[in-house]
């Protein structure tokens, strides 16, 4: 499935920029720096959510126009995520011996290089200002996982570390992008945007098995919303 949908998006890539230079139109180029809030949810027993984290996004943007006011969107994003679970958990020693059993809070810090691909639609220009509405999909290849801990035995004070949780954690985050926002034409070829987006996890970016329940996935959605503010040429 995954194959199919990587193959149509190249298959359309190559269509509408050939489209693009048969007719001429417009190819926009860009940045963008995104403040976001993000939050982690899950169906699995036992585990919750524990609230929002803060983060951001540095990204390259471009445009490909097949239709004076539709748009191909594309680019590349350097996306610092964070979000927060909250589940049972053993304390180990040694890796082996089980000292003590608990819960544990867990901030989850992920590094990713994504790969967006989004059909953006424009209204017509009223003065220098004109609204657009994206839809679309991102691929997302870890970089970096994580994790500051927060773990609580029964009875006893908590105690506190910082782990690197790439061994649990999917290589890939798949997700569904909409967004909405607004675009201010400086002149003929620089435009200021601002808007707001919102991904929403695809898949399970967590995995291996709970320590206390073993018959149990470990599953965190990772999801994040944010303000986008950017710069096209």
């Amino acid at each position: 499935m995954k194959r199919n949908i990587i193959g149509w998006s190249v298959f359309v890539l190559i269509l509408l920029s050939n489209t693009v230079f048969a007719q001429k139109l417009p190819v926009k180029l860009g940045l963008r720096v995104s403040p976001d809030i993000g939050w982690m949810n899950s169906d699995a027993k036992h585990y919750n959510n524990d609230g929002i984290s803060g983060g951001i996004t540095v990204g390259f943007v471009s445009e490909f126009y097949f239709l004076e006011h539709y748009a191909f969107s594309t680019g590349f994003n350097f996306m610092f995520l964070n979000g927060k679970l909250k589940y049972p958990d053993i304390q180990l020693l040694d890796g082996k011996t089980v000292k003590d059993t608990g819960t544990l809070s867990r901030k989850y810090n992920f590094t990713y290089l994504e790969i967006p691909l989004m059909l953006k639609m424009k209204t017509k220009a009223f003065g220098k200002f004109d609204f657009y509405a994206q839809v679309g999909f991102g691929t997302a290849f870890r970089l970096k996982a994580r994790s500051k801990d927060d773990f609580q035995p029964t009875n006893q004070e908590s105690v506190s570390d910082k782990n690197d949780i790439a061994n649990k954690t999917t290589q890939i985050r798949e997700a569904v992008l909409i967004g909405i926002g607004t675009e201010f034409h400086v002149d003929e070829s620089t435009t200021l945007l601002l808007g707001f987006s919102y991904s929403n996890s695809l898949n399970n970016v967590l995995i291996g098995n709970n320590l206390k329940y073993p018959d149990v996935s470990a599953q965190g959605l990772l999801n994040y919303a944010e303000l986008n503010i950017g710069v096209l040429f």
